[in-house]
């Protein structure tokens, strides 16, 4: 089972410690044996569909499951049976009264919903098997597929139920004499009581809650419990009915399908995201864990987990793509000294492109991510271009991946977030300006990635700065051609300068030159609407642009401004095409053509590999 995500820990520590002092609410005393446990017993456990489990306090210690059995009982009723047949025995009607409540539909002898106790034994006594031991040990196999582990009965709890159960006794009777049983009454209480006392922990719990949120598989071990087709009628029974005569206000506050039951423990369901489980038992006036309602009502607030939040988690993949800067570099030239390096050792700066809506679920999975799949990594780099929200569970969550990524001494920046306010605002409001200005120091991705290049390449003792001129024969379009042909070229030649700043063509221009850069940087930008540009490439001394207007002969497509002060060669071609008749001309044509289409074959094969990564 995968434990994981320290920050996630230290947020359930903190609700712990927060919540242990409080000393509500009374053990269950009507089942003697319940008596015995620690009433300060206090345990968290939280469960992802994606098998993550975070967990604080006493959750490996073993309690009765009690009523937290009644959905998972329900879910076998309904296999076993078929829809109809148990609606026809069973309502799903919320009841407004105490769970054990001897209350019937008085035209059909119907229990309200399967949650209360006589929809319970109903339901036990529906489960297949032809006799008490065959119907406890199905009960036993299906609660272990949810657990994920064997389960055992605690006898002491079973014979201390079964002595004292009169009341359930009596509601036994009024379902025979209903005709909702056609089975010996003792033989099914047998059946109720020995599942109520099947011991589970916390941790259970929640894998159990977890399954019922993952269709009903089990998340951990990838076994299936419940079939799919049954789950949202479960869910459905536990959101209305769950938490007895405090389920609509259980409802309105926290707003997930829930369950408790006396032995202190509550689950509740976010449906396709989490499984939630709470164990103390100290009980309130319903029946319900004082504590666990605390805590879910916290869990639900902070970090945004109501189902009917305006704030809705979206269903795409948060993590859109990810991948280091030996498998994708900035648009940015290298010569091949620096590529060398960066080959090595582009594994150090991580990236993800994050997408979707930011909140606890979305930013549960990312955060995981990071910690798990970044671990050689010094540098972490989360784009948020493509998240269309992120609110304060989220920005939460990214302070304490942040707080862990720099204890293991590595950086952390998010970029793509001009247009995230809120994610700013909220980042200020928990941690203060200083830090704030260390995660958002550099807002563009190709902006970070050429950072972190520069800092690998320093790291290597490389400076990530060329300002030595590239002479011609250095240029690597000229290396193949003869000092001769070199002569020739040059006379084909203009020298340029542009000053930092400078446009050195326009797109829409007609220019079928080619450029070599001698000295400086030009910067390659794609005009979009509304006045705002891509960059797509930034082009060094040695470097070389205008290579598909020339062969084309079309308008230039893109903006090319000068970065620093630059230097470049200018090849007119339409002049140079012009004495394609001469021979030494033409080879000069042919190697300086087999040139280019080589270095567009290098450049296509980047591009190639950069959308595999874009479409992973």
């Amino acid at each position: 089972m995968v434990e994981y995500a320290p920050f996630l820990h230290k947020y359930l520590d903190d609700l712990h410690q927060t919540y242990a002092s409080l000393q509500e609410g009374e053990v269950a005393d009507y089942i003697p044996e319940l008596t015995k446990v620690d009433a300060d017993a206090f345990g968290i456990a939280i469960v992802t569909v994606d098998g993550h489990v975070y967990q604080t306090g006493d959750t490996r210690l073993p309690f009765t499951i009690q009523s937290i059995s009644k959905p998972l009982t329900y879910g076998i009723a309904l296999e076993d049976n078929g829809v109809e047949d148990i609606f026809s025995k069973i309502n799903v009607e919320p009841s407004g009264e105490a769970f054990n409540r001897i209350s019937l539909e008085h035209a059909t002898g119907r229990p309200r919903n399967p949650m209360i106790n006589a929809g319970a034994i109903a339901a036990s006594a529906l489960v297949s098997g032809d006799t008490p031991a065959e119907k406890i040990q199905r009960i036993l196999d299906v609660y272990s597929k949810y657990a994920g582990h064997g389960l055992i009965i605690d006898y002491d709890v079973f014979r201390s139920e079964k002595s004292t159960g009169h009341r359930n006794r009596a509601i036994g009777h009024m379902l025979r004499n209903a005709n909702i049983l056609d089975q010996d009454i003792d033989e099914v209480l047998d059946v109720y009581f020995q599942q109520c006392s099947i011991n589970v922990t916390c941790r259970d719990l929640a894998n159990m809650a977890a399954t019922l949120a993952n269709e009903g598989v089990n998340p951990v071990t990838g076994v299936r419990a419940l079939s799919s087709e049954h789950v949202p009628r479960v869910l459905s029974a536990m959101a209305t009915c769950g938490m007895y005569d405090g389920s609509g206000e259980w409802l309105y506050q926290i707003g997930l399908p829930a369950k408790s039951g006396v032995g202190g423990g509550i689950i509740a369901v976010l449906p396709d995201r989490l499984g939630i489980a709470v164990f103390s038992p100290r009980l309130d006036a319903k029946g319900n864990s004082a504590r666990g309602i605390a805590v879910c009502r916290a869990l639900s607030q902070d970090l945004n987990l109501h189902a009917f939040s305006n704030e809705r988690y979206s269903s795409v993949d948060v993590i859109r793509t990810a991948y280091n800067l030996t498998q994708m570099r900035s648009k940015k030239a290298r010569n091949t000294e620096m590529l060398e390096v960066l080959s090595r050792d582009g594994h150090k700066v991580a990236i993800i492109e994050a997408s979707g809506e930011l909140m606890f679920t979305t930013s549960e999975i990312l955060t995981s991510y990071v910690c798990t799949h970044t671990t050689d990594a010094r540098h972490i780099v989360i784009d948020l271009r493509r998240a269309s929200s992120c609110d304060k569970a989220a920005a939460q969550l990214i302070i304490w991946l942040d707080e862990l990524l720099q204890s293991q001494n590595k950086t952390l920046i998010l970029t793509g977030t001009a247009d995230k306010s809120g994610l700013t605002k909220y980042i200020k409001q928990i941690i203060g300006k200083e830090k704030v200005k260390q995660l958002f120091a550099i807002d563009d991705l190709e902006q970070a990635l050429v950072h972190y290049e520069n800092i690998l390449l320093e790291d290597a003792g490389i400076s990530p700065f060329l300002t030595e001129p590239v002479p011609l024969e250095k240029q690597p379009l000229c290396e193949s051609l003869t000092p001769d042909e070199l002569g020739q070229l040059t006379t084909f030649l203009v020298e340029r300068s542009f000053p930092a700043g400078e446009y050195v063509c326009h797109a829409g221009d007609q220019d079928s030159s080619l450029y070599f850069l001698i000295a400086g940087e030009i910067g390659i930008y794609l005009p979009l609407n509304h006045d705002r540009h891509q960059h797509i490439a930034t082009i060094c001394a040695g470097g070389s642009f205008g290579e598909q207007a020339m062969l084309e002969q079309r308008k230039r497509s893109a903006d090319v401004v000068a970065i620093t002060d630059s230097k470049c060669l200018m090849l007119d071609y339409e002049k140079f095409a012009e004495h394609k008749d001469e021979r030494d001309i033409q080879v000069l044509q042919l190697k300086l053509l087999s040139a280019i289409a080589l270095d567009l074959s290098k450049k296509l094969r980047m591009a190639d590999q950069e959308i595999g990564f874009l479409t992973f």
